[in-house]
């Protein structure tokens, strides 16, 4: 795939889907101080060309508001064949959908909701999440199926009571093998138990562990916390879509997890030559430090000072497709001008020294001085 990034017209409408107004994780008018910055984040990109594989449920494949963006490929992993399909008669069979239309829910088809990267692709991978020895295992399969088939990032709102080698083989694989060695970025909700991050969030320190907040910035109740938490995102009264063409609000971390993998869909849509780990460091350098918690510099926590209610804060969209746009590739090249006649021909026979040049001026310390030097 190419590594050139896909950048919009600076064009600041928001949203017309009608129902933007209560998505406050996108656009918070209540508390404009908390929610993940999106409109700021569509001046620049909608999250173009990247894969987000949604490891839940199923996703409706019919539902007006996904459609256009769902990939021609999908995975149902309890009977390892494809297409997903959703087992209605199953009580989480909606889950898959709502999470999907977090991610990318079409915008500005005046229909329903929108997606944080609503512009990327959504692939379908369904299970039960019945909770059976068998269906948790078989999610290992779901993983693989995904980076296999170039899932760019892995969404995941579920949790394991039991803790499998093959799960965490998968894991492994996906976050060393996708994305042609970048690695696919892993995306894992931290458990709804009131309690310590759960498995396999808690699994492999190259997962991105996601807990959910408020609309006024403090962390859920029900949101696990602790050691192991990376983010924290919206993920309670989140509205998005449902089965049966329909909408819902929910809570959860599972609500806020595909807030995160949208983030990291804008990260990659504009810098697609980033590894894994580097999305996972500017999702967490640029998170927002709200709810007036004491983040504090913590031993093991590289990238900024963290809280153990809610990590290195709540994810920051635009700040963060802000830093991928600066962070350099190996396909992307900078001329600097040493003079009115230098066109970028190497060696510059025009003006042989840099600072020599009529337009470069040059001191040779940070000492403030005022004068060129050579």
């Amino acid at each position: 795939a190419s590594c050139q990034p896909d950048f919009l017209s600076d064009d600041r409408f928001c949203s017309n889907d009608p129902m933007f107004g209560s998505l406050w994780g996108l656009n918070n008018s209540s508390n404009p101080t908390i929610d993940i910055n999106a409109c700021q984040a569509w001046s620049i990109t909608e999250g173009n060309n990247v894969n987000v594989a949604v490891l839940d449920t199923g996703i409706e494949l019919t539902h007006s508001d996904l459609i256009n963006n769902l990939s021609n490929l999908s995975y149902d992993s309890e009977t390892n064949s494809s297409p997903s399909f959703i087992t209605y008669s199953n009580s989480w069979a909606y889950h898959g959908t709502h999470c999907a239309g977090t991610i990318a829910a079409e915008k500005n088809n005046n229909l329903q909701v929108v997606g944080v990267a609503p512009q990327s692709t959504l692939m379908s991978i369904s299970n039960t999440l019945s909770g059976t020895p068998n269906s948790r295992m078989k999610r290992a399969d779901g993983i693989n199926w995904a980076w296999q088939n170039g899932a760019d990032i892995i969404s995941n709102s579920w949790g394991s009571g039991v803790q499998y080698q093959i799960i965490d083989d998968a894991i492994n694989n996906a976050l060393q093998y996708g994305r042609n060695g970048k690695g696919t970025l892993i995306v894992f909700a931290t458990g709804n138990n009131y309690g310590a991050v759960s498995y396999p969030a808690n699994s492999n320190t190259n997962i991105l562990s996601v807990g959910a907040i408020t609309s006024t910035g403090t962390r859920s109740p029900f949101s696990n916390y602790g050691s192991q938490l990376d983010v924290v995102a919206p993920g309670s009264n989140i509205l998005s879509t449902t089965w049966y063409n329909g909408t819902t609000s929910l809570d959860g971390t599972s609500m806020a997890t595909p807030h995160v993998a949208g983030v990291a869909a804008l990260i990659l849509s504009v810098n697609p030559c980033l590894t894994a780990q580097q999305v996972r460091d500017i999702i967490e350098q640029t998170a927002q430090k709200v709810g007036g918690y004491s983040y504090t510099t913590t031993a093991g926590r590289p990238n900024g000072t963290w809280n153990d209610q809610m990590g290195y804060g709540l994810v920051d969209a635009y700040a963060a497709v802000q830093m991928a746009q600066s962070m350099g590739s190996a396909d992307l090249d900078l001329m600097v001008k040493d003079g009115v006649d230098d066109i970028g021909d190497e060696p510059n026979n025009i003006t042989q020294y840099m600072w020599a040049s009529t337009d470069i001026w040059v001191r040779n310390s940070d000492d403030n001085g005022i004068e060129h030097q050579n």
